[in-house]
């Protein structure tokens, strides 16, 4: 088969909400948030803000940030 003519395909899971996760940008440290969706993730961070879980927010509000620049480079992509 000619492989040039294939489309690029991406393994990955997708969350509740839509978002698309790609195994590659796993890591040991978001791999829980990965069946989150967005209002999840919110719910997590406030939980862990009143248990002054810090590390734990850090990570949660970094996955929130990572799925909000996704969200506006693909809005770009469409435009």
């Amino acid at each position: 088969m000619d492989q040039i003519n294939r489309p690029n395909s991406t393994l990955g899971f997708y969350s509740p909400d839509g978002y698309f996760q790609p195994i590659a940008a796993l890591s040991t440290a978001n791999l829980e948030f990965v069946s989150k969706t967005l209002y999840d993730l919110e719910q997590m961070l406030d939980h862990n803000i009143h248990l002054e879980h810090y590390e734990k927010c850090a990570l949660i509000r970094d996955e929130i940030i990572r799925r909000a620049v996704a969200k506006k480079s693909r809005q770009a992509e469409s435009n």
